[in-house]
């Protein structure tokens, strides 16, 4: 109950940062086939009958525009982890400005990404392998919001090769949401450090 009534409290009157991340893929010299496994971690496609699992109910991501795909992380029978990818990296966004002079098409949005506390090495197995799948199907750039405080899952953007090309904030009064998108110049861990002390 506790994350869902804190989730509640801050979008009626709230507020999240967010840095915004662009990354490249390299085009796959060979097709890239699930499911993939490292270091006991399984990475595979996300099925109609994994949506009932607990835990990706739980974390599937909501109001994303389109269909996502999803891929999940298991080891030995229990799901790990999961994300999800969608192709919604439109001018509807209101943070595309910002990612737009650094897209190469197609792109991918990572619409959600959570991994089990005490799962070493699962989100660094599923980032990769879901990156691997998606250059290997023709997919150029995927751009990631990722909340400044979220310092495992920034260090993870940028051991991936990602970019910091912006800082987002959402504000929230009475179900009514106001974003603010400030492109960033100078990417460096200074910039973001920063961000997250004022």
């Amino acid at each position: 109950m506790g994350p869902t009534l804190r989730w509640v409290r801050t979008r009626l009157y709230g507020e999240e940062h967010f840095c915004l991340f662009v990354r490249h893929l390299k085009p796959s010299p060979e097709p890239v086939e699930f499911p993939i496994e490292t270091n006991g971690i399984v990475v595979r496609l996300m099925t109609e009958r994994d949506r009932v699992e607990t835990l990706i109910r739980r974390y599937e991501p909501r109001g994303v525009r389109g269909p996502c795909e999803g891929m999940m992380a298991t080891r030995g029978s229990r799901v790990v982890g999961a994300a999800w990818y969608a192709d919604t990296v439109t001018a509807v966004e209101p943070w595309y400005r910002a990612v737009e002079p650094h897209l190469i098409p197609p792109a991918r949005f990572t619409a959600g990404i959570f991994v089990v506390p005490g799962n070493k090495g699962a989100a660094w197995a599923l980032a990769k392998s879901a990156s691997d799948r998606l250059a290997s199907a023709g997919v150029r750039t995927i751009v990631g919001l990722v909340g400044i405080r979220n310092a495992p899952s920034v260090l993870l953007s940028r051991l991936l090769g990602a970019r910091m090309v912006a800082r987002v904030s959402v504000r929230y009064r009475l179900g009514r949401r106001v974003t603010t998108v400030e492109t960033v110049t100078n990417d460096g861990d200074t910039g973001i450090a920063v961000y997250q002390n004022t």
